[in-house]
């Protein structure tokens, strides 16, 4: 009897062990940390130009030492930072992460709103009360959280609170985004560790403030540079104060469009990499960060003035700091790094326009009014145009039902109304769009992907090539109309071998691919597949 207890007991001691050490990942066979780096305007073009000036540690060594991939396409329609990031950090699409666009009509309330609003939340530093609460899928930071939990540890800095939140998905540590009108970080209550101190530190220190008052003129003499400037200065070529006011009618600076503010993710990047020792144990950390290469009162995205070129090479020397310091601290060796853009347009509808392509600037204002002076004629004196916001036109069910109208008649009567207008290519009921199925590489099927139900409208119009939708405040809603937008994707570290993959695939890849490399399970709802020539 006893020694069946002793047997018992040694028996369930070594399961326990071995459930214990399962659990762990084995430090030799995967990262100890990976640094994602988002840049906001990133073209494969603009690297081209400008490769016999970087540095050999800086973009170089991540994309002639890393694996290259050329042929990255986003397979959703451009509506912002937050649906771009989303399908990345997701491997999935709106049409299942719920990640339309920066912003969405909300017809209960009827109005435009941010799709980080949450009202149940509280803002540190700021009055926005913003969360993750409407991305409806795991990230990879979450998986990685999950799989860990309270052992791994992430951040997210950004520039911008859509893409500070979605890099941080619902479970880092802490992220971090700009406030360009006080010059400091905040964040979100959304997070369990609120405003990192170092964060913190930073604005009672002064230090953000001391970076952002600093003058952008030329990192390198004027004549050395490929284009003008935009915005001329005798002495020195140009001259900006990051703390200038983007216009007059705004309270925002233009700090976001600054090496300024870049350098400033760099170094709040940096301290939460040493003082929380991301990278010392065998657990992997995340650190996600958002940079960018825009510049103030840019009109066009194409690499066309000294001020554009002098923010890559200014962005190079942050990229090369960041990896100097994480190669002592952790190694590089034992880092994953990868690097993506989001979807710009490679020439502006100005551009186009001026080499006599056709191409144009759609705001919906003329052609809503002229539909609701139809709608009236054909129906009735009433408000039959509830809402629009990004292609999607938001009809009054309420009134088409009190005077008993053919809900079906009525879209399909919109939808013929629209697509007679200059600049838009189509115009679908929302339920043709959303249950449509074919070709997964099709335009119709990359509307499909763009909508969710939960922020769809009735009426959904698709603009023709060289177009691109701006709201009453000229901002574009979406940067790029391109019937197939690429974005360079490179991975670096590791044991990652340098190579240039021509192969084609598509943003939702890039989680799977990560998850490979940290054996980790994928987003809940992933559409990708591992980058094979990465993962191998």
């Amino acid at each position: 009897m006893r020694l069946s207890l002793k047997y018992i007991f040694i028996t369930t001691a070594f399961y326990i062990l071995g459930m214990s050490l399962s659990a762990q990942p084995a430090a030799t066979e995967r990262p100890k940390l990976v640094i994602g780096i988002m840049i906001d305007g990133l073209q494969q073009r603009h690297m081209d130009l400008l490769w016999n000036y970087f540095d050999p540690n800086g973009f170089k060594k991540i994309i002639s030492q890393g694996g290259s991939c050329m042929n990255v396409s986003y397979n959703l329609v451009s509506a912002g930072n937050a649906s771009d990031i989303a399908s990345v950090m997701t491997g999935s699409i709106p049409y299942y992460n719920g990640i339309t666009g920066n912003q969405f009509y909300n017809r209960g309330e009827e109005e435009i709103q941010s799709i980080l609003q949450d009202d149940g939340q509280v803002g540190i530093g700021t009055s926005q009360t913003l969360s993750a609460h409407k991305l409806l899928s795991s990230t990879i930071v979450d998986e990685l959280m999950l799989a860990y939990p309270g052992k791994s540890k992430s951040y997210a800095v950004a520039q911008g609170a859509e893409e500070a939140i979605m890099l941080g998905g619902h479970t880092a540590n802490s992220v971090a985004w700009m406030d360009d009108v006080n010059m400091k970080w905040i964040t979100t209550g959304y997070y369990k560790d609120g405003l990192s101190h170092w964060a913190d530190e930073m604005n009672v220190n002064g230090s953000f403030k001391n970076q952002a008052a600093r003058l952008w003129e030329p990192l390198f003499n004027i004549n050395t540079y490929l284009s003008r400037p935009a915005k001329e200065e005798k002495k020195t070529g140009f001259i900006y104060d990051p703390s200038s006011k983007r216009n007059k009618n705004s309270a925002a600076s233009i700090l976001r469009n600054t090496p300024a503010a870049n350098s400033l993710v760099a170094e709040l990047g940096l301290k939460i990499l040493n003082e929380e020792q991301l990278g010392s144990d065998i657990y992997p950390d995340m650190l996600m960060l958002q940079f960018s290469v825009r510049t103030p009162y840019e009109k066009t995205t194409a690499l066309q003035s000294a001020e554009k070129e002098d923010m890559y090479l200014r962005l190079d020397k942050d990229i090369q700091n960041l990896l100097q310091k994480i190669d002592s601290k952790v190694g590089l060796n034992k880092t994953l790094i990868f690097m993506f853009g989001n979807q710009t347009g490679v020439h502006s509808p100005n551009e186009l326009g001026e080499n006599k392509i056709p191409a144009g600037y759609y705001n919906a204002d003329r052609s809503l009014a002229l539909l609701s002076s139809y709608l009236m004629a054909v129906y009735g004196q009433q408000k039959w145009i509830s809402g629009y916001y990004g292609k999607n036109i938001f009809l009054n069910k309420e009134k088409i039902e009190e005077k008993k109208l053919n809900f079906r008649t009525v879209q399909q009567t919109v939808a013929d109304f629209m697509a007679d207008f200059e600049g838009i290519q189509s115009a679908l009921p929302s339920s043709q769009v959303l249950n449509m199925g074919g070709n997964v590489n099709s335009e119709m099927e990359r509307i499909r992907n763009s909508t969710n139900k939960n922020c769809v409208g009735d009426v959904i119009i698709t603009l023709m090539p060289g177009w691109l939708e701006v709201d009453n405040k000229n901002n574009p809603v979406g940067e790029s109309n391109a019937i197939v937008s690429y974005t360079p994707v490179y991975f670096y570290g590791g044991k990652i071998k340098p190579q240039t993959i021509t192969t084609s695939y598509q943003t939702t890849d890039i989680a799977a691919t990560i998850a490979r490399i940290l054996n980790i399970p994928i987003p809940n709802a992933s559409i990708g597949n591992p980058i094979e020539e990465i993962t191998k």
